[in-house]
């Protein structure tokens, strides 16, 4: 992937090698087939979903402009990581592991759930977090039927305003608290730590995923 990509979050590649924005990637990118290795049974995804809480720590030691770029870095890498994948692998599972479409559906619902808990962070006062269950998501939102396209373009979309609003959020608002039903009082620095860093997980699976 070519450096000058970096700084075009709205980029990504065809199976021909073509750089297009993921809005104008054709309908049929990314067509749906019924996701291979039984994902949706909870055995497996309950295996993946503990896998994934180890990417969900603080980045403790980093200031919140450090942290800032690091979102933007790694979100950047989700979804040039995706566009490289062509479109005949995108339903191809490993064994034990997530098709590179559940993936990108996965992470593009994570970067709105993620936004939402930002967004009252900042506006309320110690607003109430509502936990998403990820191993409902998949067959409740029908992921075997959702278009990747749509997905990406979500999730490029949500990303870049939730950059724009952390961007232009004081180092004050970074203290502001949540209350996280397991975690307990949580600022927005911890909460875009954890959302930076489950991307980052997803990154390696994405790259890992594709047979």
């Amino acid at each position: 992937m070519p450096n000058n990509l970096i700084g075009a979050p709205g980029r990504t590649r065809t199976d021909t090698g073509r750089i297009l924005s993921p809005l104008s990637l054709p309908l049929d990118y990314g067509g749906h087939s019924q996701l291979r290795g039984s994902l949706l049974d909870g055995g497996l995804l309950q295996k993946l979903s503990l896998k994934n809480r180890e990417y969900q720590g603080y980045d403790e030691g980093m200031d919140y402009q450090e942290l800032l770029k690091k979102y933007r870095s790694t979100s950047l890498a989700f979804i040039q990581a995706a566009g490289e994948i062509k479109p005949a692998s995108l339903n191809g599972a490993k064994d034990g592991e997530w098709s590179p479409a559940f993936v990108i559906h996965h992470v593009a619902d994570a970067e709105v759930q993620f936004g939402v808990r930002y967004a009252n962070a900042l506006a309320e006062d110690n607003p109430a977090i509502i936990p998403f269950d990820e191993e409902k998501f998949p067959d409740a939102l029908q992921y075997h039927k959702r278009s990747v396209e749509a997905s990406l373009n979500a999730m490029t979309s949500m990303h870049a305003m939730n950059y724009e609003i952390l961007k232009n959020a004081s180092e004050a608002d970074w203290k502001r608290i949540s209350t996280h039903p397991q975690r307990g009082a949580v600022t927005l620095f911890d909460l875009v730590s954890m959302g930076t860093n489950h991307t980052e997980g997803h990154v390696t699976q994405l790259k890992n995923s594709v047979i």
